[in-house]
This record gives C-alpha cells, structure tokens and sequence, in this order.
C-alpha cells in the first residue's frame, strides 16, 4: 500500500532576506562606488525560493528553517505565496541570515551574513523536523549536508516512502570530501552545478562530469549549465539541453528555480528529457525579474511551454 502524505514536498535549508541590488554598468572595485539602477527586497536562500517556486505550481509544499526574531518579513511573505511556514524555529540570539546581492546583466556577487542559519544543524534532526519530513512525498535538501545529515536518517525518510534530492549550495570542502559521496549516492537525485560537479568529480566537460559520478554510483544528477543549458544523467543515459533564450534581469535563484521545476516535472511522472527541459525553462524565466522568486513562471507559462514542445 502506497503511504499517505501530507505534503507533496518539504523544502528544509537555508533562508536569507535579499537585497537585490541590480543592473549595474560593471561591478565595482574596492574603494570605488557604483550605483545600482534597481533595487528590491525578497525572501532568498535555497529553501524559501524553491519552495516558493513549487508553491506558485500548486505543489503542497512546507518550509523548514530558521530565523532571527527579525524574521518575520520572510514568513509573512512565503506564506502569501501559498508556503507552509508553520514549522519555522526563530532563533532569539541570532538575525536572520542576509544577502546583499550585486549584479550586472553578466554576473553577480553575494555578500551574506549566515546569521540564524547556523541553529539549522541543531534543528534539522528534532522530532518535530523529521516528523513533517517524513509525512512528504519528496524532501529536498537545499543546504550544506554538514548540518548532521547522514545514512541513517537518508534510511529512515525512504522507509517512510520519501524520495530524496539534495542541493548542497557550493558548498566545496564538504563536495571535495571523499565521506561525501555515500551521501550523495543514498540521495535519488544530486543537483549540482558546473562547479560543484567539477569538485565533486574531478573532472572538466559535461560528459566526462556525467560519467565520473556514474561510475561511482550516482545514477541520477541533474547538471545546471547556466549560459549552456542543462544536461541529466539518469540511469544509464545522458540528457542534453540547449539554454532557453530569455533577457536576463538578475539570475539569483535560478538554480533553484531549476530545482523547483525538475520536482514539480518528476512528481507529475513526466519522463527524464521533459523534466530537464522544464526544469531549465523554469531557470531561465526566474531571470527576468529581481530576486528568485517573482520571475518565475506561472502553471499556465508551463503549460503553454509543454503544449509548443509537444507541437514541434
């Protein structure tokens, strides 16, 4: 008998408050100023900007995290999104986590400050966390899995009939740790960037990437390739997607807005290509707005999308 579950995903990782600060002609160097041609405020860090993605899709979804007592702003706004912020801890010794996020059309640069995001350790594995995690149908991991992630509780979430992604947001010296890998390989799927994939693997180019994690027993990593599209191992094949044209504003989130979308593609039973073609759609249209969040595309954009690609 397949479990019940509560929630179709529960998102658990790190929250930040951005302030985006954009559209500058170049970044500028130490002691010279630069002005930005925009500016916005949005809830950021992994967690709340995929989770907030899957929320816009009508995908149940819940948030674990933590928070200063001056987090309120960044509850307030998931839950208007459609977010389950119910099982936020507020940690009343530390603020809340901030980013200050510097772009241009090119690049960008982050200046953040981890603040209540360091309790997240201590809360990833209280009865209460582990409980809303087990009563998911997908649990995705968007921090460093040095906050006491291990085998027996990977064990303990697939016996209560979870599937497992992970994002482990840059985080290099636990990706060039070779204790890493059973980890990654007790996940069912690895969502890497084309850094994090050249440190985990040792490797340079998409194929060579691809197949070192395969021959160590990844089976299923979905690779974001920013400007060069997409690729996915899954099983025994490889998956290739071109970039999908868009005018970029600001790319914060788009890798998370990748996650959100290959989720969403996966919990609809849609094959492997189709999943990475709209998990790369879905990273691509974040950008055409500030912050991770309100580029991202509407169920109605999605089904437009699938409808053309099933014309072609």
């Amino acid at each position: 008998m397949v479990p019940a579950h509560e929630w179709d995903v529960v998102v658990v990782g790190e929250l930040f408050l951005d302030e985006i600060l954009a559209d500058f002609p170049t970044l500028p160097k130490l002691g010279e100023e630069a002005f930005a041609q925009s500016l916005k405020r949005e809830a950021g860090g992994g967690a709340a900007i995929t989770a907030a993605a899957l929320a816009r899709l009508g995908v149940r979804v819940a948030v674990l995290g933590v928070i200063g007592p001056d987090g309120f702003w960044i509850r307030d706004r998931l839950t208007a999104l459609g977010v389950s912020t119910r099982f936020l801890q507020v940690d009343k010794q530390e603020s809340t986590g901030l980013t200050v996020s510097v772009s241009t059309r090119e690049d960008r640069a982050f200046f953040s400050y981890y603040g209540a995001n360091t309790a997240l350790a201590e809360g990833f594995r209280q009865p209460k966390w582990t409980g809303v995690m087990c009563a998911a149908r997908h649990v995705h991991i968007a921090t460093s899995p040095q906050a006491k992630l291990d085998l027996p509780f990977l064990k303990l979430l697939r016996q209560k009939g979870c599937r497992i992604s992970i994002d482990v947001q840059s985080n290099v010296s636990w990706l060039t740790e070779p204790a890493s890998l059973q980890v990654l390989k007790a996940v069912d799927l690895f969502l890497p960037n084309e850094q994090e994939a050249e440190w985990i693997s040792g490797e340079t180019g998409t194929r060579a990437i691809l197949s070192n994690l395969r021959s160590r027993g990844l089976r299923k990593v979905g690779l974001k390739l920013g400007g060069k599209g997409a690729a996915l191992a899954w099983n025994h094949k490889d998956f290739l997607v071109d970039t999908f044209p868009v005018l970029a504003k600001d790319t914060t989130g788009a890798g998370d807005c990748f996650n959100a979308g290959f989720l969403y593609a996966w919990l609809n039973r849609q094959p492997p290509l189709t999943c990475l073609e709209i998990a790369n759609y879905c990273g691509a249209l974040s950008t055409r707005e500030l912050g991770g969040i309100d580029g991202f595309p509407t169920a109605r954009e999605l089904r437009d999308f699938m409808g053309k690609k099933r014309s072609k």
